[in-house]
């Protein structure tokens, strides 16, 4: 079941997009995306800044969902292509190398990946660097997995930047998706970028964040100036306007926005009907639209990402065997297996020989630590392997949905590069869990 579709919306935002279509379209690669701009269609976007392991899973959803929105859009008759934007001149070295295992005994192992020294963005940060570990990280804690073949066939490149291998494994595990280093854009928003440093609307957006305070959230803090960065391999500084507005004269390709100014340059440079966003793009574009209506800047349609959790065979069998739906696991939703009724008729024995023998106290109380240390091994007997909270710390690892935790490539290990396809069947919102 796929949700309704916003045909008419698309159908409209197509014809009131007043970008760069044939700059846009040689500046992205051969594919639906491309085909949809120069056929006057628009695109589904979605994205994330590269990281290592591929960053967190709902990185994968994101994708899926945009895709497979852009097929329907397409079967409906509206030209539509699905884009990633990698947003790899981000620059935040303890976000992106990182990548979390969650283990079937439902511990966290965490890989660091060395990432360089520096300040630079993450473009510039050859991903070969820190791959040799973390295939050998995987091989020693996930052992043989369906994917792990397909993985070893998409290591990085030598030379190649986070960002590019990113982009690179992105689409060959999405069929029908494109995607694009934010940072390949900057030539179609040039003019937009100087107008947002000297026009910057600070006292509307001012007013926007006062009013989203009053209802408990600020998600991108003051914003007195546009947010500009120059973005060089020696590092990603941030730049006063007079600064920023003499770079737009002088080489405006060194030029990255940051996390507010960043979704109105994109709706810019593309025609975005629909964007596939996770609850934090969606707080922080609530506290923009001052900006879009300042730039000329046509919003697109908020879609929330899809949001998934993982039930591979094993886990299953283990929640039938407790006798217990996944549902119930995850919030913790079970009791205590009921104690035994023959040990209940030792326990009242136990009483009438303390009351009719008193003095062989020192006896009755080896027989209680006895009757302890059966009761213990009735229970663990009894109890369903793995227990119930075991099964609950793997669907929420630390106590945080599972998309959040583990890594991307961790799923594609274990599941194989089909698990896309597991996703794309249904994205009926209601659907939360993926049976593999």
């Amino acid at each position: 079941m796929t949700p309704p579709l916003p045909l008419d919306w698309c159908r409209a935002f197509a014809a009131r997009w007043r970008g760069d279509r044939a700059g846009l379209a040689g500046l992205l690669a051969p594919g639906q995306a491309a085909e949809a701009v120069r056929s006057g269609g628009v695109l589904v976007v979605t994205g994330q800044q590269p990281a290592v392991g591929g960053g967190p899973l709902y990185t994968l959803f994101k994708a899926v969902h945009a895709a497979s929105l852009a097929a329907a859009l397409r079967q409906a008759g509206i030209p539509a292509g699905a884009l990633f934007w990698c947003a790899s001149d981000d620059h935040d070295l303890d976000e992106a190398g990182h990548a979390d295992l969650v283990l079937r005994d439902a511990r966290l192992a965490r890989f660091r990946g060395d990432l360089g020294a520096g300040r630079a963005a993450l473009r510039h940060r050859p991903a070969l660097r820190w791959w040799p570990g973390f295939h050998a990280w995987c091989r020693q804690r996930l052992g043989p997995g369906l994917g792990a073949a397909w993985i070893a066939d998409h290591a990085p490149l030598p030379d190649e930047g986070l960002g590019a291998w990113h982009c690179r494994l992105i689409t060959a595990l999405v069929p029908g998706l494109d995607a694009v280093e934010a940072w390949r854009l900057r030539p179609l928003w040039g003019q937009a970028m100087a107008q947002a440093i000297a026009s910057w609307p600070a006292e509307a957006l001012a007013a926007r964040r006062a009013e989203l305070i009053a209802g408990g959230s600020d998600p991108l803090g003051e914003l007195a100036q546009a947010p500009v960065f120059a973005d060089s391999p020696a590092g990603r500084r941030a730049l006063a306007p007079a600064e920023a507005l003499d770079l737009t004269r002088r080489d405006p390709g060194l030029l990255s926005p940051g996390a507010a100014l960043r979704p109105v340059l994109q709706q810019i440079a593309l025609p975005a009907a629909c964007a596939v966003l996770g609850p934090g793009e969606r707080a922080y574009h609530a506290a923009i639209p001052p900006l879009y209506a300042a730039l000329g800047a046509p919003e697109p349609l908020h879609i929330p990402r899809l949001s998934r959790t993982l039930l591979p065979g094993w886990l299953v069998r283990a929640c039938q065997a407790a006798g217990l739906e996944p549902a119930a696991v995850a919030e913790g939703r079970w009791s205590a297996p009921a104690g035994d009724p023959a040990l209940a008729e030792l326990d009242l024995v136990l009483e009438r020989l303390a009351a009719s023998h008193p003095r062989r106290s020192g006896n009755l109380a080896r027989l209680r630590r006895e009757r302890d240390r059966l009761a213990a091994g009735l229970a663990r007997d009894t109890l369903p392997r793995p227990t119930p909270a075991l099964l609950r710390d793997w669907l929420r690892p630390c106590g945080k949905p599972q998309e959040r935790v583990m890594c991307l490539l961790q799923a594609v290990w274990e599941h194989g590069p089909g698990l896309t396809r597991a996703l794309a069947g249904n994205l009926d919102p209601r659907h939360t869990w993926v049976p593999l």
